[in-house]
């Protein structure tokens, strides 16, 4: 009966794996959304805000979890897609519950076990900011513009190295990009026939 017991764990994490590498959702919002001043913890203990990272025309920020199966299925590809993208104007950052590493060593340290040491992590205390996103479920990317808006969310595991999703998502960047221009076009169009 105990063996029955421990087995039971294995076998949903990975039916977990595979139902989660079917059910990527991509959800784009009509009108980027206003992102609460929320923060997460780099290194050393400062405090960051999404606002922080304007660099790139699209920041990606995962939501991951060390016991999600499908955020460790899909890291090593994650990492890949960063190399990739990262002189193309996407900016991948991750963002974990704190009290899953008991050290910055350990985290780091599991991201390389895994396949991702290229990926710039940062932890969630208490789980603040992922509830304030309203984020409840990992893996989430939440799609951030120059604007320091959100574009839009991806849940589910996705397959990230491959050149269709890398295409697919810079595509996606340039549309929100434009969008994102477009809007700035049509409020200073409004501001001056005021």
């Amino acid at each position: 009966m105990n063996k029955i017991l421990q087995i039971i764990p294995v076998l949903f994490l990975v039916l977990e794996i595979f139902i989660s590498d079917a059910s990527a959702k991509i959800n784009m919002f009509p009108k980027a959304r206003y992102i609460p001043e929320l923060s997460f913890y780099g290194d050393s203990g400062k405090a960051y805000k999404l606002k922080d990272f304007h660099n790139n025309e699209l920041l990606m920020a995962v939501l991951w979890s060390r016991t999600c199966g499908p955020c460790i299925n899909e890291m090593k590809k994650l990492d890949k897609f960063a190399q990739k993208t990262k002189n193309k104007g996407i900016e991948v950052i991750l963002i974990s519950p704190e009290k899953e590493f008991r050290t910055v060593d350990e985290r780091h340290n599991f991201l390389k076990k895994i396949g991702a040491p290229h990926l710039v992590s940062y932890v969630d205390r208490k789980s603040n900011f992922a509830n304030g996103m309203g984020i409840f479920v990992t893996p989430a990317v939440i799609l951030v513009n120059q604007d320091n808006e959100e574009a839009g969310q991806i849940t589910g595991g996705v397959d990230w190295d491959d050149d269709d999703v890398i295409d697919y998502m810079l595509k996606l960047k340039s549309d929100i990009s434009k969008k994102l221009k477009e809007q700035k076009a049509a409020n200073q169009q409004k501001e001056e026939q005021n």
